[in-house]
C-alpha cells in the first residue's frame, strides 16, 4: 500500500470513529421505541433538514447518478435526482401536516388504522425487500469507492462499512441517524463544492462540454420520441417522486421534527437543496467523459475524477463527502425495517409484545437486514439499477393504498389489498415477460390505482373503516 493509500485509508478510519462515538454519545437518550423509531419527535431546523437530506442523498445519487450520467446523460437521472426532489418536495407539501399531527410511529400504523390489522401485514411485507435492495446498493456502492482509492478488497470494504453502519444506528437509533445525518451533509456539501469548480475550469468550462458531448446527453425530456420513449420518462419520475411517497425512513422524517410546521418546510427545503445538490454529481459524471484519461471507468467515475484532479488532502475531503452520503442512506434504510419488523410485525404475532421486547427487535432486525442485504451486494453490480427497481416495489404495491388512503374517503380495505395485490402481481408477471425497455413500473402502478378505485366503488361502506377517530384518518383536511 502506498504513503497516499495509507493516509486516505487513516482519514476514513478516523471518520468511522467519529460516527461511532455519536452512536455512543446518542444511546443515552434512547428509553422506548418512540425515542429509537423517531428520537422522540424532538428533532430541530437543522437536524431535520440534515437527515431528510443527507439520508436520501446516498450511492444511487453520487455513484450511480454520476455513472448514469457519464453514460447516458441528462435523460438517464430523472428517476433520481429530480423525481426524488419531486417527492420530498410532494412529502412536505401534501403529506407532513397529515401524519405529524397524528400519533403514528411508522406508516403501517396509519394502514393498520385505516384499513386494519391484516391489510397492515401484507403490505408491512412489501417494504423488506425495498429497504434489502437499498441498502444492498449502497454497500456495494462502497465496495466500488475504497477498492478503487485504497487497493482493499471489495468484499473487506463493504464488511468494514457494514459493521461501522450497523454499531452506531444499532445503538442510537433515529438520534444517532439524525446527527450522523447533519455531520455527513455538512461533509458531502463542502466535498462537492471543492471538486466541481475545479473540475469544471479544468475541461474549459460549459462551453467545452457543449462543444465534445453529443447534444442529446443535455436533454431533459425526450425529443421526436415515441410512445413508449414517453412512456418510459413517465415511469422515471414516478419510480421514486411517487414510489417513494410511501417511504418508512421518509415517514420518520416526516414525524420526527418538533412541529408540523417544522417537518412541511424541512422537506420542502431539503428537496431543493437535493434537486440543486445533486445536479452537481450528474454534470461532474457528464464531464468525466471529457476530463478522464482514456476514458476512465463508468462505475467511481467521481473517484476517479478526484484522484485525477484534486491534491491529496482534497481526495480525503471528497472520498468524506462520498462515503458520508452512502453511509447516511445505509443507517436510514436500516432503521426504516428494523422500525416496522419491531414495532409492527412482532405485535402481529405476539399482541402482548411489551415495549421492551418490540425495541429488542427493532434493534435485532438491523442486524437480520444487514446480513441479507449484504449477500445481495455481493451479486448485483449497477447502483443506480438496483435501487430504482428497490423503490419500484413501493410504486406497484404501496403508493395506490396510501395516496388514496389519505385522499379519497371511499378507499375501503378490500380495494388498498386489491390495489396492493394486482399491482404488485401485474409487476412481476410483466417484469418476467418484458425487457427493461418497457414501463413495467408504471404499468403495476395504474393496474393498482384502478383496482383500487373499482374494488371501493364496489365495496363502499357508509363510513370510512377508521378504528380510533382520535388519530386523522382520511377525508379530511390536510
Amino acid at each position: 500500500m502506498t504513503t497516499s493509500q495509507v493516509w486516505l485509508v487513516s482519514s476514513v478510519a478516523v471518520y468511522m470513529a467519529v460516527m461511532l462515538g455519536i452512536g455512543f454519545w446518542t444511546s443515552r437518550k434512547i428509553h422506548d421505541t418512540k425515542d429509537y423509531i423517531l428520537a422522540g419527535k424532538r428533532l430541530g431546523w437543522w437536524l431535520s433538514i440534515g437527515t431528510i437530506f443527507a439520508t436520501w442523498f446516498g450511492a444511487e445519487t453520487c455513484m450511480g447518478s454520476s455513472r448514469t450520467a457519464y453514460e447516458k446523460g441528462i435523460l438517464g437521472v430523472i428517476a433520481d435526482p429530480f423525481g426524488a426532489a419531486l417527492c420530498l418536495i410532494l412529502a412536505g407539501l401534501l403529506f407532513a401536516k397529515f401524519f405529524h399531527n397524528s400519533n403514528y410511529q411508522t406508516l403501517v400504523d396509519y394502514f393498520d388504522h385505516r384499513y386494519g390489522r391484516w391489510a397492515a401485514g401484507l403490505l408491512s411485507v412489501l417494504y423488506i425487500p425495498v429497504y434489502i435492495g437499498w441498502v444492498g446498493a449502497q454497500l456495494l456502492a462502497f465496495g466500488i469507492i475504497l477498492n478503487t482509492v485504497t487497493g482493499i478488497d471489495s468484499m473487506t470494504a463493504i464488511v468494514i462499512s457494514t459493521a461501522v453502519v450497523v454499531v452506531y444506528t444499532y445503538m442510537g437509533g433515529m438520534w444517532a441517524v439524525s446527527v450522523t445525518d447533519l455531520v455527513q451533509m455538512l461533509i458531502l456539501v463542502a466535498g462537492f463544492l471543492v471538486l466541481f469548480p475545479i473540475l469544471h475550469g479544468k475541461i474549459g468550462g460549459f462551453s467545452a462540454m457543449k462543444e465534445q458531448l453529443p447534444p442529446e446527453m443535455f436533454h431533459f425530456w425526450p425529443r421526436k420520441a415515441s410512445a413508449l420513449e414517453w412512456l418510459m420518462y413517465i415511469q422515471a419520475w414516478m419510480l421514486v417522486g411517487i414510489g417513494s411517497l410511501p417511504g418508512q425512513d421518509l415517514f420518520q422524517r416526516l414525524m420526527s421534527p418538533r412541529t408540523a410546521f417544522m417537518a412541511k418546510w424541512s422537506a420542502v427545503i431539503a428537496g431543493i437543496l437535493y434537486a440543486t445538490v445533486g445536479l452537481l454529481p450528474v454534470l461532474m459524471g457528464m464531464m468525466g467523459r471529457i476530463a478522464l484519461p482514456s476514458g476512465g471507468r463508468s462505475e467511481s467515475v467521481l473517484v476517479d475524477l478526484a484522484m485525477n484532479y484534486l491534491p491529496l488532502p482534497m481526495v480525503a475531503l471528497m472520498l468524506g463527502a462520498i462515503l458520508s452520503a452512502i453511509m447516511s442512506t445505509v443507517s436510514a434504510a436500516l432503521l426504516a425495517p428494523a422500525s416496522i419488523i419491531g414495532h409492527n410485525m412482532v405485535p402481529f404475532f405476539n399482541p402482548r409484545a411489551s415495549e421492551a421486547t418490540k425495541l429488542r427487535w427493532c434493534k435485532s432486525g438491523i442486524w437480520i437486514i444487514a446480513v441479507i442485504s449484504l449477500l445481495i451486494a455481493i451479486y448485483f453490480q449497477n447502483v443506480y439499477t438496483l435501487c430504482t427497481q428497490s423503490w419500484g416495489i413501493l410504486l406497484v404495491g404501496v403508493a395506490a393504498p396510501l395516496i388514496f388512503g389519505v385522499f379519497w374517503k371511499k378507499t375501503t380495505t378490500q380495494g388498498a389489498i386489491s390495489g396492493a395485490v394486482a399491482g404488485t402481481v401485474v409487476w412481476v408477471i410483466l417484469a418476467v415477460m418484458l425487457s427493461d425497455d418497457y414501463p413495467t413500473h408504471l404499468f403495476g402502478f395504474v393496474i393498482s390505482c384502478l383496482t383500487l378505485v373499482f374494488v371501493s366503488l364496489v365495496t363502499s361502506p357508509a363510513a370510512v373503516p377508521c378504528q380510533n377517530p382520535d388519530k386523522p384518518c382520511a377525508g379530511k383536511s390536510l
